[in-house]
């Protein structure tokens, strides 16, 4: 039974040290200056310590996959202490009407048989967000909450004409709005910002607001899977 454990025993250094010399795992040196991260498998060039210190400011670009569609937006932050962040973010996206039949054809695509203006709402957000579990997650996987609030211009178009008379010949309304959010960071290379964030828009309406032929619109709430994308600095 020893002989046969010990054969094991040997058969799994063995194939642990065949791995380790094909791929090369994950590892740090230290010679006395920084620690390198380096992936043998990862043509990028290896981590240094500047790269796993966490940057103040942040900007970069979001893309919106929601209810209503596709959106796209902006974002400024500024990182007190690794855990709070003060952001800004401006978006554009389409709210729909609940109402709003869509028909698809194969020919033409989706034709609505009932929408009389697109209406496309512009936040922007003034928030605060705070890191989830800092001294007890791996640092490559940074989970948050997030809130904003701040003003939003509604911009009305017709859809009665073609997509760009139509939008040239719109006209704006003012409201508020807010959102909470949940999301997470990922990578340990702090030089550039990777993430994904859950939003949960509420904004009422002005009265008078129509996007179908059924009645007005009472607000422009939306649910939306945020994409982050951009660097630190």
């Amino acid at each position: 039974m020893k002989t046969s454990k010990l054969h094991i025993a040997r058969i799994g250094i063995i194939i642990f040290l065949a791995a380790a010399g094909l791929h090369g795992p994950l590892h740090a040196q230290d010679d006395g200056k920084r620690i390198i991260f380096t992936d043998p498998k990862s043509k990028d060039k290896a981590l240094n310590n500047g790269d796993l210190i966490p940057r103040n400011n942040s900007s970069g670009f979001d893309f919106m996959i929601g209810m209503d569609g596709f959106g796209v937006g902006g974002f400024y932050g500024y990182t007190f202490g690794d855990e709070v962040t003060l952001f800004s973010d401006l978006s554009f996206s389409e709210a729909r009407d609940a109402r709003q039949l869509d028909y698809y054809d194969y020919w033409s695509g989706v034709t609505s048989l009932n929408k009389d203006n697109y209406v496309y709402r512009i936040p922007l957000f003034l928030g605060i967000q705070y890191r989830l579990f800092k001294d007890d997650i791996v640092d490559n996987f940074r989970p948050f909450i997030n809130a904003g609030a701040g003003p939003v211009l509604m911009y009305i178009a017709s859809a009665k004409t073609d997509f760009f008379t139509g939008l040239s010949h719109g006209h704006s309304r003012y409201t508020y709005g807010t959102f909470v959010g949940l999301g997470a960071q990922f990578g340990f290379d702090r030089s550039y910002v990777l993430g994904v964030n859950v939003r949960y828009f509420v904004i009422p309406l002005p009265p008078g607001i129509q996007s179908v032929d059924e009645g007005t619109m009472s607000n422009a709430n939306g649910f939306f899977i945020t994409l982050n994308f951009g660097s630190a600095f």
